[in-house]
């Protein structure tokens, strides 16, 4: 059920990002298909390709006429969304999300990649934009040829500091393998606006068992999340198609 029934989702915003950018005087455009990476620099091996550059609530690399990258920007729902409204209304129509999760399932482990088929919505944002508890991801083919470890459900939570055991084993036993925090949003949001969304984790964590267990080192999530950016870059490169996404 909606967070707030005192409005018709259906009614218009006062106002929407186009009309934010506009008031803002920011204008410049976007290629159809944006990677999104929260909480994580990709360096500028990968982003300093010769496009231009932008700054929005995040570090905006253009790398070819296809795709451009926005990344460094504060993990959870809320700004990812904010993010790819405005991204959509300066011409993107694909998102696809690469970030860190934690593994719910005992066959996962650090560094290992997790294709999300949907998510669990149990953060604000989502509910905005949808009724449900359950989104589905869309397919995009460059994701699909990437090796993974596995692919699955997530649970994504607004609250990081709320993943109870309990809640962990509840998700889990829906099928979930991860749990993230901008997924179920995402999604929910591409929908409402006829656009696409995908989704592919790199395991930070470990929270299955009744415990909590951190990588010893962060710098090799962000290096796993780095080569996974790179490889989707370098298949649509290749093959640069709208069959691709």
């Amino acid at each position: 059920m909606p967070i707030c029934d005192k409005g018709d989702r259906k009614e218009a915003a006062l106002f929407s990002a186009a009309d934010f950018l506009a008031a803002k005087n920011i204008k410049f455009p976007l290629p159809k298909t944006v990677i999104m990476a929260p909480c994580v620099n990709l360096g500028a091996a990968l982003c300093s390709s010769g496009g231009k550059t932008y700054k929005l609530m995040s570090d905006i690399d253009i790398i070819n006429d296809d795709l451009a990258i926005m990344h460094n920007f504060a993990l959870g729902a809320p700004l990812c969304v904010i993010l790819a409204e405005m991204a959509a209304a300066l011409g993107a129509e694909n998102f696809i999300l690469i970030g860190s999760a934690g593994a719910l399932n005992e066959n996962l482990t650090f560094g290992d990649r997790v294709l999300c088929r949907g998510a669990f919505c149990d953060e604000g944002t989502g509910r905005h934009y949808f009724d449900g508890e359950y989104i589905s991801a869309d397919k995009m083919p460059v994701l699909s040829v990437l090796p993974v470890k596995a692919e699955g459900d997530t649970w994504t939570t607004d609250a990081l500091f709320m993943e109870t055991s309990s809640a962990a084993a509840y998700y889990a036993e829906k099928g979930c393998l991860t749990v993230d925090m901008e997924a179920s949003a995402l999604f929910a949001f591409a929908k409402a606006r006829g656009l696409k969304a995908a989704a592919m984790f790199v395991i930070s964590d470990l929270l299955f068992g009744g415990q909590w267990r951190p990588a010893k080192k962060n710098a090799q999530t962000v290096k796993a999340l780095r080569a996974l950016a790179e490889e989707i870059v370098k298949k649509s490169s290749k093959n640069s198609s709208p069959e691709n996404f």
